[in-house]
Order: C-alpha cells, then structure tokens, then sequence
C-alpha cells in the first residue's frame, strides 16, 4: 500500500532522515520505533505533505508516487495522519471540522443525519456531544485530544492512518479504548503505521521497524518489540 524508495529530508540544509526505504503492506499494523530524536514524527510528516522539508526519493502510495502532491490530495487518496500534539485551532468547532473534511472526500452530506452519527461516536468514547461545539483541541486535555483524533478515524474511514504516538499520556482505560477501537478498525481494513516508544497498545504488529539517528537499525516483527520493551534501545547504541 505504502512503499517508500530511499527517502532523504532535510530542513535547512540540515538532514534528518538519511537514507530510509520502507514497505507497509495493506492491512497490517506497522509498527515504527526508535529513541527520541531518531525520526520517526519527521518521517510521519513528510508522507503526510509537511511542505517545509525538502524530501528526496518516493513516496508511492496504492501504486502512485504522491511526492509532488499536497497534504489535501494526499489526504483524498486516503491517507490520514495523527499528530503527537495536534495543534488547538480557535474559530473551527470539532463538528465542523470533521463534517468539512467528510465533504471534501465524500462530497455533500446531510447535517442532521451526519451530526446524529458522530453524536452517537461521540458517547461511545466516553464524550458529552457538547464537546463538538467546542473549538478544535482548545483546553482539551492529552486524553481528549486523543479521543478526538480516534473520533475523525471513526468517521473518516481512511484506507492508511499514521499515527503518532497514539498510547502516550493515557491512563490504562484509555488505552484500552484506544487499543479496542484501533484493533476493530484494522479488522475493517484499514492499514496502521504506528509511532511509538514502548508498544504500550494491546496490538500485535505484523511488522516492526526500529529508525535511530535516520536511519532502518532494524526490521522484524513483534519479537523485535518484544526485546525493545525488555532491554529498551541499547542494543542500537
């Protein structure tokens, strides 16, 4: 589904990704790991569109290399990505964020109806729907903001969801949450790559890739995670 050839970023003529080719197969849960500061969130980014990073090498995705293409084209094809600290933006309710972006990849939808569905998404996450009228991520607490971002995947339906660091900052309820509504989404279909330090989600990964300093310091599958969670990243020193 995602097959990245080589891929260098750097920003201001600094490099941070160095040389990395990855495969992410359709329908699986990939997990993407590494110390802080190895690369893991610019990697996210730059599949994503982030426009400040000059990016060398291919980026296909379902056979198409969408290197050149904007986040929104990026984002039709559909490809979904999950900030570790989503920013608050003032003036856009959660409601209307969500139903402008259901638009623009599904084309009009009727407002009562499509609010009574995300309501009922809503109060299945432990949310009171008040909360849509609320402005995106303002004064939301780490649990909210995640909640939020679990919410739009619901809705949304992406094929491919990137998501960073989904499991920091929640208490074991939500991660079990968390971990329950991701597992039922990828036995739906969707494809997961997932940003994280320990693997604290109930998941099993079909794949794992370990990046240090931009670069693949190993491939493998949930024994890789298995001895990460052990012996923590040593091993990679």
């Amino acid at each position: 589904m995602l097959k990245l050839e080589h891929i260098i970023i750097k920003k201001d003529e600094k490099s941070i990704i160095k040389d990395i080719s990855i495969d992410i197969d359709e329908g699986n849960i990939h997990y993407l790991m590494g110390p802080n500061g190895s690369g893991k969130s610019t990697l996210a980014l730059a599949i994503a569109g982030y426009p400040e990073y000059n990016i060398e090498g291919n980026i296909f995705f379902k056979n198409e290399n969408i290197v050149e293409l904007s986040p929104d084209k990026r984002a039709k094809l559909g490809l979904f990505l999950s900030m570790q600290y989503p920013p608050a933006i003032r003036g856009v309710s959660i409601l209307s964020l969500i139903k402008n972006a259901y638009q623009a990849m599904n084309g009009p939808v009727n407002v009562l109806e499509f609010r009574t569905r995300v309501v009922e998404e809503v109060k299945r996450l432990g949310l009171d729907e008040s909360i849509l009228s609320r402005g995106v991520n303002e004064g939301f607490s780490g649990g909210e903001r995640k909640r939020l971002e679990l919410l739009q995947l619901l809705i949304l339906k992406p094929q491919l969801a990137i998501l960073d660091e989904p499991d920091s900052g929640l208490d074991i309820d939500a991660l079990k949450l968390m971990s329950s509504e991701l597992k039922q989404l990828n036995q739906n279909g969707m494809t997961f790559i997932i940003i994280t330090h320990q693997g604290q989600l109930e998941l099993i990964p079909n794949k794992v890739t370990v990046i240090k300093n931009g670069i693949v310091v190993e491939k493998g599958d949930i024994q890789v995670l298995s001895r990460i969670q052990s012996q923590g990243y040593n091993a990679y020193i």
